[in-house]
């Protein structure tokens, strides 16, 4: 995904998880049936195993919980403040099913990030919607055609409801929602036969190992790695994103490669440029790899430590030249077919997305 799209997403994900939405409508729907099963992207998302293995659901967190309920409360009655305390406290109460993923696709009717949630209590998000439009933070609930909208102002972002179902629909600016309607409707409306658990690889996506799982095609790859990997435009792929204590795994593959990869099982360390070129070119000529990189070799092949001899006191080198030591080696394996990632970190006993988190926290500026 390139950049726009990956700040669609967290915008999209934080709004989902703090202003969901609601209607009277008496359909009954499976929630992803409001996926269209020619949709380009679509990533399945753990959502509350990512936040417990980031470790923002423990105490430690209270601050940064304080942080976003003084963001969403900023100017309300006590009575909303008091909701939306209890909302981040109790992420629940918005009638969102948590324990199911949160989808995350792009469909051709679109042509822009959307993500679909499963509602399971009707009344607890029809609460929250009147609280959000009572602060005028959103518009007030419209429906018709089986189905019910909000727009959050200001935002270009959308939800459409019903109660199973919730679609947010991430747009640059309102004037391009309304635009957006009649697919909206389509989407809403769609039935079991036309959406995503028909496409002949849902399946295999699902069974993947993953907090992340992708069904998509090269286009959603970094263009380095899509040369590397130099696969046909439209050649639909799997991959998925897998965080565990001391170790991140990745992996992306064609979507009907069902085999092994013969790559060797001694890694190559690349000692240099030349050498690390040499290793690429041979894996766009379709050779299996095994490469591998430690904290010493990536320092060296990044130039980094070179970098911060002369400028030390550069933030974001400072910051890239601490991640790296965090790393203990970095791996990449297989061939044309599949490529598999492997990130172990120095520390082992803590989860390596909350290590991430609290690096970023702490290097990166980053602030809730």
């Amino acid at each position: 995904m390139n950049l726009r799209t990956t700040l669609h997403l967290l915008l999209g994900l934080a709004i989902v998880l703090c202003f969901q939405a609601c209607s009277d409508t008496p359909i009954k729907t499976e929630y992803t049936h409001a996926i269209p099963a020619n949709a380009e992207e679509v990533a399945v998302v753990h959502l509350k195993t990512l936040v417990e293995k980031a470790g923002l659901a423990d105490d430690s967190h209270r601050q940064e919980k304080q942080k976003l309920l003084a963001l969403l409360s900023n100017g309300g009655n006590a009575d909303f403040v008091q909701q939306m305390e209890s909302l981040i406290n109790n992420p629940d109460e918005t009638g969102i099913d948590w324990d199911m993923p949160v989808y995350y696709f792009n469909a051709p009717t679109l042509r822009t990030p959307a993500f679909v949630a499963k509602v399971n209590d009707l009344p607890k998000l029809r609460n929250l919607f009147k609280a959000l439009a009572e602060e005028n933070i959103c518009t007030d609930i419209s429906e018709g055609d089986g189905y019910g909208t909000v727009e959050i102002k200001e935002s270009g972002l959308l939800l459409a409801f019903n109660d199973g179902t919730l679609l947010t629909v991430c747009t640059d600016s309102p004037a391009q929602v309304r635009k957006l309607h009649p697919a909206i409707k389509n989407l809403m409306q769609q039935g079991a036969d036309q959406c995503i658990r028909n496409h002949p690889h849902y399946d295999a996506m699902m069974q993947q190992n993953g907090d992340i799982r992708l069904l998509a095609t090269p286009d959603v790859i970094p263009f380095n790695l899509r040369g590397v990997l130099n696969w046909p435009q439209g050649t639909p792929i799997l991959g998925y994103l897998l965080f565990e204590n001391g170790r991140i795994y990745a992996s992306v593959q064609r979507a009907d490669f069902s085999g092994e990869t013969g790559e060797s099982a001694q890694p190559f360390h690349p000692q240099n440029s030349k050498e690390l070129q040499q290793a690429m070119r041979r894996m766009m000529n379709g050779h299996s790899f095994n490469i591998e990189l430690t904290t010493e070799e990536l320092l060296t092949l990044t130039n980094l430590r070179v970098i911060m001899e002369f400028t030390p006191d550069e933030p974001e080198v400072n910051a890239m030249y601490l991640l790296v030591q965090k790393i203990e080696t970095l791996n990449a394996r297989g061939d044309n077919n599949r490529t598999r990632f492997t990130v172990i970190l120095h520390e082992k006993n803590a989860n390596s997305l909350k290590q991430l988190m609290e690096f970023a926290k702490q290097f990166a500026g980053f602030q809730l």
